[in-house]
């Protein structure tokens, strides 16, 4: 049952589905570098047909690792009022052009057809690289994207970049997240059953704030104590990411996920181009 308490509960993105999906099956690194190309095309294309095309893309990806759609359906009804907000922020202070035409003008604020269109642009934008993210955490787990990572950035252990001293940090910050929403949510309960304001009564962002203040200084004592405590089990383990470490995964890049990263950046490159080619 949800709860205004909840913060771990109620964070769709983040969670893993493990299943025996073809795309599942395939390379982390393939997976990770696909999602990366695509991503950088969806945040690049200037129009709204380059979108359509990305969100064709997330379409694929979701049916080739057999993911529900309700998650990203979910995350999208949680962000959609904050990117309208964002979107109405963008037409109202939009500075219109000489050659520019106006839909509408009242109380000073000019709405001009370029606002509108960027604004439709932003939001289509943001609804895919949702969508986007939510499959990428959908089908890789945390340990194989610090796997992919630590194999895609070895070669630049040639000009002194600590590698694995970076892919520690990736994992501990990945791992790291729902404990600070599971003690979130123990903090906030603590703080109600004491008297805390934690009522939520319509929609009312001031307030909101308000009530998640008193959270910040006991989620950074906590954190720097559980930090603290994590660095000195790992000192006295002797950790060192200086040595050579093994990989609990065996990494195996094959034919298909070549294939799969050739697709996933001949698609990058069509979203990216589109404009120029119609």
């Amino acid at each position: 049952m949800s709860s205004r308490y909840e913060f771990l509960g109620n964070t769709a993105i983040a969670q893993y589905i493990p299943k025996s999906s073809w795309f599942h099956q395939r390379d982390p690194r393939a997976r990770l570098l696909s999602f990366i190309v695509i991503f950088f095309a969806v945040v690049f294309t200037p129009d709204v047909v380059g979108l359509s095309i990305g969100l064709i893309c997330v379409t694929i990806i979701h049916i080739l690792a057999n993911l529900s759609i309700k998650p990203t359906l979910r995350v999208i009804r949680r962000a959609l009022p904050f990117i309208i907000i964002l979107a109405i922020l963008q037409i109202l202070f939009s500075k219109p052009s000489d050659t520019d035409s106006i839909l509408w003008c009242f109380f000073g604020f000019v709405i001009t057809h370029h606002a509108a269109m960027n604004a439709l642009i932003m939001i289509c934008r943001f609804l895919v690289l949702i969508s986007l993210i939510n499959a990428l955490v959908m089908s890789i787990s945390t340990s194989q994207v610090t796997t992919a990572l630590f194999h895609l950035l070895k070669p630049f252990e040639g000009i002194g970049f600590p590698v694995n001293d970076f892919t520690m940090v990736v994992q501990i910050t990945l791992r790291y997240l729902p404990l600070v929403a599971q003690l979130a949510e123990k903090t906030a309960k603590a703080q109600a059953a004491r008297g805390g304001d934690w009522e939520q009564k319509g929609f009312n962002p001031i307030r909101q704030a308000k009530r998640v203040l008193p959270l910040i200084v006991p989620l950074m004592v906590n954190s720097l104590r559980r930090a603290e405590t994590m660095a000195i089990a790992m000192e006295s383990r002797g950790f060192n990411a200086s040595e050579k470490r093994s990989s609990f995964y065996s990494l195996n890049f094959g034919w298909w996920d070549g294939l799969l990263l050739i697709l996933a950046i001949a698609m990058s490159t069509f979203i990216f181009l589109i404009n120029k080619l119609i």
